[in-house]
């Protein structure tokens, strides 16, 4: 995904009571990666969908960092942005909710 497409969805902007904020459903995707972050309070995840990889974090979500592991296979809820960083734009999932794949 680029940002680009983030980008254009924020045109539907401002978003608020009569124009909630679209959240995207991702399923089966494989963790790449997790860790906490702040001592335990926020959830930081990279996900992989057969060759792409994006970035997933988890505010308040800290404590599900043992109830998941590397490979695990995962359905997301959550808000598309984009994290820049040291003036690299990548797109992140801002997550709502993490359940295992069925």
């Amino acid at each position: 995904m680029r940002p680009e497409f983030i980008k254009q969805l924020n045109n539907l902007e401002p978003f608020g009571e009569g124009n909630k904020v679209p959240l995207f459903v991702y399923k089966n995707v494989k963790i790449n990666s997790i860790r906490a972050l702040t001592e335990g309070k926020h959830l930081k995840l990279t996900l992989k969908d057969d060759n792409v990889i994006v970035d997933a974090i988890g505010f308040n979500m800290g404590y599900l960092v043992d109830e998941y592991r590397i490979g695990d296979k995962i359905d997301v809820v959550g808000v598309l942005e984009i994290n820049s960083f040291n003036g690299i734009e990548q797109v992140q999932i801002n997550l709502r909710d993490i359940m295992k794949s069925i």
